[in-house]
This record gives C-alpha cells, structure tokens and sequence, in this order.
C-alpha cells in the first residue's frame, strides 16, 4: 500500500539520505520533501533563495538515485526567515525579499522542479503586531501567486483554531485560490469540514492527534515533520514514523484500509495534483 509523509525536511550535512532509506525500509513509499533553512545558506538578498533551493530540489535528485521513494518538493521561503532579514535591512526590504523568494520558489514550480509553494505563511510564535501584519501581507503574495500557478500551499504559523482556519479559508477566497490546494502543517486534529472550513489539515503521526482526527473523518494528511537536525535526532518524530505507525493503527483497528488509503494516496493526488502510485 502507499504510505505517505507529507512533511519531511532533509540536510546533506546530517542524515540526507540514510533518512529516506529509514522511511522506505519502514514500508514509506511517498514523501514530501519540504525546502527548510540551511545554516551555511544564510538569506541576506532574495537570490540567496535560489541557492537554497537549489539545495533542496539536490536533496530530492540524491534520494530518488538511492530508493524506490517517490520524491515531491515544496519550495518557499521559510516564513520566520523575516525577523533576522527586519533587523538587517528593515522591515520593508525584508518583506520585499520574502516575497521575491515566494516568486523564484513559484518559477521552479511551474517548471515542474517542485509541485507546492511552502512551507510559506507567518512564525508560529508570538511576534509583534508590525511582523504579524508584514507576514499576512507575505502570506496574501504567496496564495495569489499559487493562485496564477495552479499549485497548493503549504502553511507554516501557528497552531490552528476553528477561527484560524476559517481566517485562511476567506483569504483562499480572496485570491480565487481553493480552499482544497492549502494544506496547514503542524495542524490541530481538526477534521471536520464545519471547522477547517475545507483547508486540509496535516497532523503529526502520534496515536491521541489520530484518534481524534479521524472522529472528523480521513480527509487529513500524516507528517513527521523530521527535521534532520543532529542536535535534535528524531525530532519532531523520527523518519520511519508514518510508515511504521500506520502499520500498527491499521493492525490494530484504529485506523482501517480505507481511511489509510485516504490519506496517504487519495488525499495526496488530489492535492497536489500528483500521482503516488
């Protein structure tokens, strides 16, 4: 069967490769390689995204070579990257980065390089009001232009209410964009359609986050979420987790084959507009 991770970050620098090998012995057979900063790549201009996900979209060419994976990519500029970028050159140039790196990410998409725009969005921690209305701002410039590409976004902020939700689904309908092509990583287990308003939420791969989810139903993506960090090994869960997780919810009756086939092959080609198998 497919299985799935929605949310993957891999370095050369750390596991690179061995994690995707981890994820494929498991039983992984489809991941989403999502572009992260790397140290040694620091953002002072907007070209330096282009080194970046150069970076990235090497990553997914390298695991390709050595499994049987299927790589997608997400290419954006991290939203955080916005507090360093203010302090050294302002806020207004740094938005104006930001949003330089949305398009090049955008570029390389509609090349057929990566197939969503993210993880783009605002800091998942509290800011000041002056950062929190230049990232909507970002965040309005990301959906417009997945909007003119065709291609999904995946939101990096905080943890979701049903308020939150329903704040992103009226900026998806500002835009023209469909609620259904925004995913939210790092999602509450929110799965009714009454409370994510049709946003697509993709919630880390631990059994009480599950459960509750699937009370809402199967329309929700796994992640790790790993983050490929030596510092943090396993963090936030380790590259086998999905794969390995499945296998046991299934075995056990948490989760049935349908609900496993929702999300981890229909849900994700529905999407992205991707095919798993």
């Amino acid at each position: 069967m497919s299985i799935f991770d929605n949310h993957f970050h891999l370095r050369p620098s750390a596991l690179g490769v061995e994690a995707a090998k981890q994820f494929e012995r498991a039983g992984g057979t489809a991941l989403m390689l999502t572009h992260s900063p790397y140290d040694d790549v620091p953002i002072h201009r907007a070209e330096d995204y282009e080194v970046a996900y150069d970076r990235t979209l090497s990553m997914a060419r390298n695991v390709r070579a050595a499994t049987q994976v299927k790589v997608f990519v997400a290419l954006g500029p991290y939203p955080v990257d916005l507090l360093p970028l203010r302090a050294a050159v302002g806020l207004a140039e740094a938005v104006r980065i930001l949003k330089r790196g949305i398009d090049l990410a955008i570029r390389r998409i509609a090349a057929g390089e990566a197939v969503a725009l993210g993880e783009v969005g605002r800091p998942h921690f509290s800011v000041d009001e002056e950062v929190r209305d230049a990232s909507n701002d970002i965040l309005i410039h990301a959906l417009e232009a997945a909007t003119d590409c065709g291609c999904a976004v995946v939101l990096h902020t905080e943890d979701p209410t049903r308020e939150t939700f329903a704040e992103f689904a009226r900026l998806a309908d500002r835009v023209r964009l469909p609620r259904e092509r925004v995913v939210k990583h790092h999602s509450t287990p929110l799965t009714r359609r009454e409370d994510n308003h049709g946003i697509v939420p993709s919630i880390l791969a631990k059994e009480d986050l599950v459960r509750e989810a699937l009370t809402g139903g199967s329309r929700f993506f796994l992640e790790t979420d790993y983050i490929d960090d030596p510092r943090r090994p396993g963090a936030v869960l380790g590259p086998a987790t999905v794969p390995r997780k499945t296998r046991l919810w299934m075995q056990r009756g948490v989760m049935s084959e349908a609900q496993a086939n929702e999300i981890h092959k229909e849900l994700p080609e529905r999407t992205y507009g991707i095919k798993i198998e």
